[in-house]
């Protein structure tokens, strides 16, 4: 009895760890952030300046999908990704700031379905508030993108993983004029 119940929670472990995502780190580099100011309406690319609003931010991740899951297929992005500012005091403490979530354009946020034809990067969007507003008396110092976005794709065939998870991790500098 002992053996049959040993047997039936390893192979039940071993579904569970069959449908679970795989994770795949993101290289930092390969993460680049684009925001427009307000003002001159500029591209900031892979930095921002503290004292300017940006209402569209774009998260560029040219990941290889189409390698991964070759032929006519539909992606499905679901993203669970957020910007935060970490901040320092007059003394040099830090500590980070919620900043804004960067989610799918269009209708919407959250779930996203691209052709496999017309795939070139996944794109996730934000809005971020004046930095120096949000650190409030502390100084701007950098800007942390982070999170997992996971990606399924159909029709899924035989042998292959139905989703992977990426796990997005990036840092810019925040300068002052």
């Amino acid at each position: 009895m002992k053996r049959i119940l040993a047997l039936l929670a390893l192979g039940t472990l071993a579904l569970a760890d069959a449908q679970a995502p795989r994770t795949v780190t993101v290289p930092r580099q390969r993460v680049n952030l684009t925001c427009a100011d307000t003002y001159w309406g500029a591209p900031r690319k892979d930095f921002l300046l503290a004292d300017e609003t940006y209402p569209n931010c774009v998260l560029r991740l040219p990941l290889a999908l189409r390698e991964r899951w070759p032929g006519p297929r539909t992606f499905y992005f679901i993203p669970r990704v957020s910007a935060t500012l970490y901040t320092k005091d007059g003394k040099g403490n830090g500590h980070w700031l919620p900043l804004a979530p960067l989610v799918n354009p269009g209708d919407d946020p959250l779930h996203r379905a691209v052709s496999a034809q017309t795939y070139k990067t996944v794109e996730l969007g934000g809005q971020f508030r004046k930095l120096s507003d949000v650190a409030g008396g502390d100084k701007s110092d950098t800007v942390g993108v982070g999170g997992k976005l996971t990606v399924c794709v159909a029709p899924v065939w035989p042998g292959e993983d139905p989703c992977v998870t990426f796990d997005i991790t990036a840092r810019y500098r925040v300068y002052t004029h």
